[in-house]
């Protein structure tokens, strides 16, 4: 008897043991679980545990956003594995090509421009968080590289949003274009708030790249449809950007559309440096442009001799952005605030140390139902080693034969 009470025992304490294994392995889990917020909405670039900033403990993200690197606590990368299935075409040194990663159904990606000299554009789309703590969907100009990248000893964080490798280090061009189409002062939509449609690479090869992403709104009375084309060619310092705005309600519409930034040009987080340019003079005070007597405008990192105390050395960069097309911005400004300007009469130096901005605004515009509107922008870099002292605009072209991507 004692014999069989000894094997009841033994076998129960087996029980307690298999039960207080499996709930030390099973607790974690359902604390994990339950503390932790999960995010698998974009593409697998990997498995990263995050601090979390929403009131639970952690986030778990299958990719990381610009600016979210500083909660990381952990990371498991496939970027690997992607470059070992990936078969990618290489190409000489010396031969302009492209070289891209796109994600239609998340809108978002990068584009490496390389030209003959083996110098590097990269231009991300939509790997940012805005400022309403939201990441667009589509073409807009922003964010950095997936976080695997970062392990590349050459990139730092001015290889975000447009930048610029020379070969030894990068440069910061362009940051999170600040975009946003309005009725009214009040009354703003920022590309966060759009109803993402889709997008699509329309075509792709070693010289060219045309990308589109589609959007819709409800804006006023009525509901806006957008789509947007990006157009890359291998060794061009820019691409071109076109945004058609069709009215596809049933009533009228007055709106404006608001295109710029606080770039940045020289280094990712700073503005010390950066001067106004435009095709005959730089331009050291706030000040308002015509865009009828102007074509293109940009940022110059030369350093302001009106203000003392900036940066020991610059970059001797420059960007640009150039409106094309029939339809016109009605106003064109540099300025230390975003929104407001004075006219250079006044003498308000470009002082900023992280915020000397150009902007562009379309309106009013009125669209009735059934029309729309074009509005076409090249966006990039701009020689800033020319003789006489202010940067050079490469020449744009925009083919006839691009036309034929609007109606795809």
């Amino acid at each position: 008897m004692s014999k069989i009470f000894f094997n009841i025992a033994s076998f129960s304490k087996r029980k307690r043991l298999v039960a207080i294994t499996i709930t030390a392995i099973v607790l974690p889990f359902l604390f994990l679980f339950f503390a932790t917020h999960f995010d698998f909405s974009s593409d697998f670039e990997g498995i990263y545990l995050l601090s979390c900033d929403r009131g639970l403990l952690y986030d778990i993200k299958n990719d990381l956003m610009l600016g979210e690197e500083n909660r990381l606590l952990a990371k498991i990368e496939f970027d690997p594995l992607y470059n070992f299935f990936s078969g990618e075409k290489k190409l000489s040194a010396n031969t302009p090509h492209l070289n891209y990663r796109w994600s239609n159904r998340n809108g978002n990606g990068y584009i490496f421009n390389y030209s003959a000299d083996g110098k590097q554009l990269l231009t991300c789309f939509s790997r940012f968080r805005d400022s309403q703590d939201m990441v667009p969907k589509g073409l807009f100009v922003g964010g950095g590289l997936p976080y695997s990248k970062h392990d590349d000893i050459e990139l730092t964080m001015s290889a975000t949003g447009m930048a610029h490798f020379d070969g030894k280090e990068w440069h910061h061009l362009w940051c999170n274009a600040n975009e946003t189409i309005a009725s009214s002062p009040d009354d703003k939509h920022d590309p966060s708030t759009w109803t993402f449609l889709g997008s699509k690479v329309l075509h792709a090869s070693d010289s060219k790249l045309v990308l589109k992403s589609s959007h819709e709104l409800p804006f006023d009375k009525t509901v806006l449809h957008i789509d947007r084309y990006a157009i890359f060619r291998a060794g061009e310092t820019y691409f071109t950007l076109l945004i058609k705005i069709a009215n596809v309600g049933s009533s009228p519409t007055d709106y404006y559309y608001v295109y710029g930034d606080e770039p940045w040009v020289g280094e990712f987080g700073t503005s010390a440096g950066n001067v106004g340019w435009t095709k005959d003079r730089l331009h050291y005070y706030e000040t308002a442009l015509n865009p009828l007597q102007h074509s293109y405008a940009g940022m110059y990192d030369i350093g302001n001799p009106l203000i003392l105390g900036g940066k020991s050395k610059y970059s001797g960069l420059a960007n640009f952005i150039e409106w094309m097309g029939d339809i016109k911005p009605g106003l064109v400004y540099f300025s230390n605030k975003e929104g407001q300007f004075v006219n250079e009469e006044q003498k308000v130096p470009l002082y900023s140390k992280d915020n000397r901005v150009i902007f562009l605004q379309w309106g009013p515009r009125t669209l009735m139902p059934g029309s729309q509107d074009l509005l076409i922008m090249a966006i990039g870099m701009a020689d800033g080693t020319a003789k006489s002292g202010v940067p050079l605009k490469p020449e744009v072209r925009l083919d006839q034969a691009d036309a034929r991507f609007l109606f795809q």
